[in-house]
């Protein structure tokens, strides 16, 4: 499938890293349940807006990863005293079961390859403890004809429907029901909801936030 690569993706985000805002919302109350002492990791957290909000509401053992240098550069100007990390690994160097929750937000809709997609899910699972909740957040197929027909180009270009091309050079993906319950087949969903938010160029989509547990 087409898209970009690694190297590619990290030049794309480290030329935007200072123009976007991302806004998907955190529902705490799904978070009700998890210990202020809990240690959480934002898988993907570019400039650390979700992991300086989490820290507002008193977790304090948090840890963001991006691929991003720049992004991670932004987090660390914007909220010095977030412990955010540069990595360019979907692996981490954090031991098996090492996190009591994790975030993924709008993050699978950045990689449009069926296999890295699959990596990074399996590597959440293996950084969860049983039992450990992972919160998703992300887009799911759009039904306005201008989605329909960035899907239809999309689909011509990478052979897989839901894949599109902004016109800055940024390949994105909007997922199916079934394509997130084959990314989620390591957790049961304890609670799902649609709801409407912006895009990072200031569109309105309807996101899907999913709250899982690592069986």
């Amino acid at each position: 499938m087409g898209g970009m690569g690694d190297a590619e993706a990290q030049r794309y985000w480290d030329a935007n890293a200072g123009a976007v805002t991302f806004s998907h919302p955190l529902p705490f109350d799904w978070l009700t349940e998890l210990p202020k002492q809990a240690r959480i990791l934002d898988f993907g957290c570019g400039y650390g807006r979700t992991l300086a909000e989490l820290r507002d509401a008193g977790w304090r053992c948090c840890v963001g990863v991006d691929r991003s240098r720049e992004m991670i550069a932004r987090g660390h100007r914007d909220h010095p005293q977030l412990d955010l990390r540069h990595s360019t690994q979907t692996q981490l160097s954090e031991p098996d079961g090492a996190f009591d929750a994790a975030i993924l937000f709008a993050v699978l809709t950045t990689i449009p390859d069926d296999a890295q997609q699959l990596a990074v899910m399996a590597e959440l699972a293996r950084l969860l403890k049983p039992g450990g909740l992972l919160l998703v957040s992300d887009v799911g197929l759009q039904q306005d004809a201008r989605h329909a027909e960035r899907y239809r180009r999309g689909f011509e270009r990478h052979g897989v429907y839901g894949v599109w091309d902004r016109e800055d050079g940024g390949v994105f993906r909007h997922h199916s029901a079934e394509r997130l319950a084959t990314l989620l087949q390591r957790f049961d969903v304890i609670a799902e909801r649609n709801l409407e938010t912006r895009t990072m160029s200031g569109g309105v989509v309807t996101a899907i936030q999913i709250l899982g547990r690592r069986r």
